[in-house]
């Protein structure tokens, strides 16, 4: 059985579009989805970036963590912020970080925030509360393998070693335990405040990591379909600040959203695979 699911027909009629491998975009894919996130960070409205931040952790906290609704609820997340991405460039989508084969941060995120958006910016959420008592800094960082440096438990990219162990399991409540501790070793990995769940979504790159997080669960979709969450979750809402506000049974079909990952190699079948 297909995991494809009901969704809203606004979402049925969408044509799919390609998230890419940001170490593998061309010149003026980079300069597309640069401008597109540019362009967001200039809107202080609920159009903007800080305003889709502040979904995940300050002001609004409504991410999931440590939940069964971890995988669906960000995919939720990364599908809002896209769709308000494409308000700015029809063309562009969410690139993913390969940190199963790369070494490091993609290229194109690297550099002075002040002249690439794609590397930092500011923290500001909607409602003021950016740098303040609560020692919430005003600008995001990274401190890329020092926590690995520190600690031998952190793992360093590239992390194919740990694909088998990851796609092993048949349940997806299995698959969402391990893939989560992947994404945390991740975060840590990172350091700054992409390590903080406050501050990481204020920093584009947090949005890369999710989209492979997101595509490696697609993965496993495939190789392993009907394998959705347990039937109680999938009338579960995902809270987000805008309409639609998805159940999780609406977030299990990527195509139905729009969205499909392209191919760095053909481990698996269709536009999915490596």
């Amino acid at each position: 059985m297909s995991p494809v699911a009901t969704t809203r027909p606004a979402a049925t009629t969408a044509a799919v579009k390609l998230r890419l491998n940001a170490a593998h975009m061309t010149s003026q894919q980079v300069t597309a989805y640069r401008n597109a996130v540019e362009a967001m960070q200039g809107q202080a409205d609920n159009r903007g970036w800080q305003y889709y931040a502040g979904w995940h952790g300050i002001p609004e906290g409504w991410c999931e963590h440590g939940s069964p609704l971890f995988l669906p609820w960000h995919r939720s997340y990364l599908h809002h912020l896209e769709l308000a991405l494409q308000s700015h460039d029809p063309s562009v989508t969410i690139p993913w970080w390969d940190w199963m084969h790369g070494r490091g941060i993609p290229r194109p995120f690297e550099g002075d925030p002040s002249s690439n958006p794609l590397a930092g910016g500011p923290i500001a959420p909607l409602g003021g509360r950016g740098s303040d008592a609560s020692g919430i800094p005003s600008e995001t960082s990274r401190e890329p393998g020092a926590a690995a440096e520190q600690d031998p438990g952190v793992l360093s990219p590239p992390l194919q070693a740990r694909y088998a162990w990851l796609m092993a399991p048949t349940d997806f409540l299995e698959l969402s335990r391990r893939l989560e501790a992947l994404h945390n070793n991740m975060h840590v990995w990172t350091g700054g405040t992409m390590g903080e769940i406050p501050t990481a979504a204020f920093d584009p790159l947090f949005f890369s990591h999710h989209a492979m997080v997101d595509r490696l669960w697609r993965i496993w979709q495939v190789a392993h379909p009907g394998g959705n969450p347990p039937a109680s979750l999938l009338g579960e809402s995902l809270r987000a600040g805008k309409r639609p506000i998805f159940t999780v049974r609406e977030v299990l079909d990527v195509q139905a959203l729009g969205y499909d990952y392209a191919a760095s190699s053909a481990s698996v079948p269709g536009t999915i695979g490596g």
